[in-house]
């Protein structure tokens, strides 16, 4: 069984909390579920609606026409006429008029989540689902009674259309936010410093919810260029530290994040993007801080930038991200959206704390800072160690860290990073997460994307008999394992949400060439059966 259902209605009114309870629901009775949030930087009014697609198969993405379409006011039943099909089921407020439409008794009530438990009340009632189901989530929020009042009075209001089957087991639900967050304490998080901007808020809400239960700290700073220099002190006193940000705030923190290049100062950044540019659309989603994200920063030096596609990848990279981060003394950004962000995936996280020990100083030398190594890596101590001075600088410095401007001093600082540069382009490209292979892989039809596509590329790969080529790894970027993987392919098609094509001119610059590219930058994913159509155009 598949379904796609619509949810939609005024900012405030508990629609996104309707559609994670839903998601909670049909998990529990053992289908697949996938959420994507769609609502305008509004705190109140606007049009919120969610998108959900469940079934007793995996699914990782949503479908543009929905086979239940519940709207909660008359807006909403205006906004998504373009989603319905013919045979697609209105449930509409009673107040409203549309012919065919089951009416429901969304009810304007305020504080709490009370529309919230009408809209899952009648959903479960369509679906025949028993109320129990739907119980335990109902007695959860604030004000319970009155919940529960409403949440029976709803269920009882319409009629069973569909029977919605329990199966064997139950599965998890998550979104990309809070694997992120979680992955990021699982490596070894300490302290997690950001100023709240959207898509990269919900870690920052996420972390601070649950920071005791968790063991770290947060802090939220007046401004961005105040969190990355607080990180970056956290960090040289020997504690791990992240930020997260989006677009707007990653530009004040680039300065900084030279700053990190250069004193060799481990930092993990998070940069959820968002529609562009400057404010943009703050609450929608894109992949076009790419080519910024690549180059940020002034002058020549390491960074490391990974993208995860899904919910399970995000916990991954966030933990390895932490790792690699000492393991190198680079900064590593974390490249998300805000599809990946907010998105409920169900997801198979099984959550395992590795902390890797990174090179620290013996003991039993003169320590030096910046000594210069085989693999460009210098012992770690930290301020406070007995008998010895731990000297950063944003200055070109000799191996203790003092100020040089002499030519022969100062290329060979910069051969030692260009040294840490080759050691971890070495290390990643023999990672087996750097590039995935789906879909089918043998097949000579090849599509090459990166990020949050993941999951409706995939399905439609499945669909139409094509092979994904998936970077994780975007710098560096493991070029030839990728060229490889495309060699001989007599269609190669990129999927990208760029305007501007970011992601062809990455693989350009490496002489990767692709035959057609597929974009889309209303600051929506894609959806599945819009996707589809694309690709077997060509």
């Amino acid at each position: 069984m598949e379904l796609n259902i619509i949810i939609g209605g005024k900012a405030g009114a508990g629609i996104k909390e309707a559609g994670r309870m839903f998601a909670r629901v049909i998990a529990n009775l053992g289908y697949y579920v996938f959420v994507d949030v769609d609502y305008p930087s509004l705190i109140r009014g606007g049009h919120n609606f969610v998108n959900i697609r469940f079934s007793d198969k995996k699914v990782m993405s949503v479908k543009s026409k929905a086979d239940i379409i519940i709207a909660t006011d008359g807006r909403s039943i205006r906004a998504h006429e373009k989603d319905a099909k013919e045979d697609t089921i209105w449930v509409i407020n009673e107040k409203e008029k549309r012919e065919g439409a089951i009416r429901a008794p969304f009810k304007e009530v305020a504080p709490g989540f009370f529309k919230s438990s009408y809209v899952l009340g009648v959903l479960l009632k369509l679906l025949g689902i028993p109320l129990e189901e739907g119980l335990p989530l109902i007695l959860s929020l604030p004000q319970k009674e009155k919940n529960e009042s409403i949440y029976r009075e709803a269920y009882n209001s319409v009629s069973e259309v569909f029977k919605v089957k329990r199966l064997n087991g139950k599965r998890e639900i998550i979104t990309g936010s809070e694997a992120i967050a979680l992955g990021a304490v699982d490596g070894g998080l300490d302290i997690y410093v950001a100023y709240p901007m959207t898509p990269a808020s919900p870690v920052l809400h996420y972390l601070a919810k649950n920071k005791k239960d968790l063991g770290i700290k947060v802090v939220h700073p007046e401004n961005e260029i105040a969190v990355i220099n607080m990180a970056l002190g956290i960090s040289y006193a020997g504690k791990r530290s992240m930020v997260g940000t989006s677009g707007g705030g990653f530009a004040l923190m680039t300065e900084a994040l030279s700053l990190s290049g250069m004193a060799e100062i481990p930092l993990v950044i998070y940069e959820a993007q968002r529609a562009g540019p400057s404010t943009g659309v703050p609450t929608y989603t894109a992949q076009s801080d790419l080519l910024f994200c690549l180059f940020a920063g002034h002058g020549d030096f390491p960074k490391i930038v990974l993208a995860p596609g899904d919910a399970e990848e995000a916990y991954f990279l966030s933990r390895e991200a932490l790792n690699l981060a000492w393991k190198f003394q680079v900064p590593v950004l974390l490249l998300g959206d805000k599809t990946l962000a907010e998105s409920i995936f169900t997801a198979e996280i099984n959550r395992e704390r590795k902390v890797e020990r990174p090179k620290l100083w013996n003991g039993n030398s003169d320590y030096k800072r910046y000594k210069v190594t085989a693999d460009g890596i210098s012992p770690l101590a930290f301020p406070g160690t007995e008998n010895i001075t731990v000297k950063v600088t944003s200055y070109e410095h000799d191996e203790r860290g003092i100020t040089v401007e002499d030519a022969l001093l100062v290329k060979k600082m910069q051969d030692k990073r260009l040294k840490k540069a080759e050691t971890i382009r070495n290390y990643m490209i023999n990672e087996d997460y750097a590039v995935k292979i789906e879909g089918d892989p043998k097949s000579e039809k090849v599509i090459i994307t990166w990020g949050s596509n993941k999951g409706v590329v995939n399905e439609v790969a499945e669909e139409v008999g094509y092979k994904v080529v998936r970077p994780l790894a975007l710098e560096p970027l493991p070029h030839e394992r990728i060229k490889r993987e495309i060699e001989g392919a007599e269609k190669v098609i990129s999927v990208e949400c760029s305007a501007s094509d970011q992601f062809i001119k990455l693989l350009n610059m490496y002489g990767i060439r692709v035959d057609t590219n597929i974009k889309k930058y209303d600051g929506r994913p894609f959806y599945k059966d819009e996707l589809k159509s694309l690709v077997e155009r060509f």
